[in-house]
């Protein structure tokens, strides 16, 4: 059995894991939602900040009811990704973990988590 140490890095690894999960699901929610409506949007520019919220401003297919859920959707994500963004943060200044980070990138192709 792993030592308590490593269960809770562990157990926090998990959290970190969900959390990426139900942010793939909402930002998949808000395209559904789109194409259910028969809004056409860049997909590749779909969840930063700027391009949604001017679409969710300037197109006139988008009803109120449809643009709260978007929101709500929106909002999910952006709280998704700040949590899990102090979860990785927390790990990295993680004295037990740094030793093993810093052997890890020495393999190519390792690198930082990327968004």
């Amino acid at each position: 059995m792993a030592s308590t140490e490593i269960r809770e890095r562990r157990r926090t690894l998990r959290y970190r894991n969900l959390l990426v999960r139900q942010a793939v699901q909402m930002k998949n929610k808000v395209a559904v939602l789109l194409m259910e409506a028969g809004v056409s949007y860049n997909k590749q520019r779909l969840h930063r900040v700027g391009y949604f919220r001017e679409l969710l401003a300037t197109n006139q297919d988008i009803d109120e009811g449809l643009r709260s859920l978007l929101r709500l959707c929106h909002e999910t994500v952006v709280r998704l990704g700040k949590t899990e963004s102090a979860l990785v943060r927390s790990l990295q200044r993680d004295p037990m973990l740094r030793e093993r980070i810093e052997r890890l990138m020495t393999i190519p192709a390792v690198g930082p988590i990327r968004r």
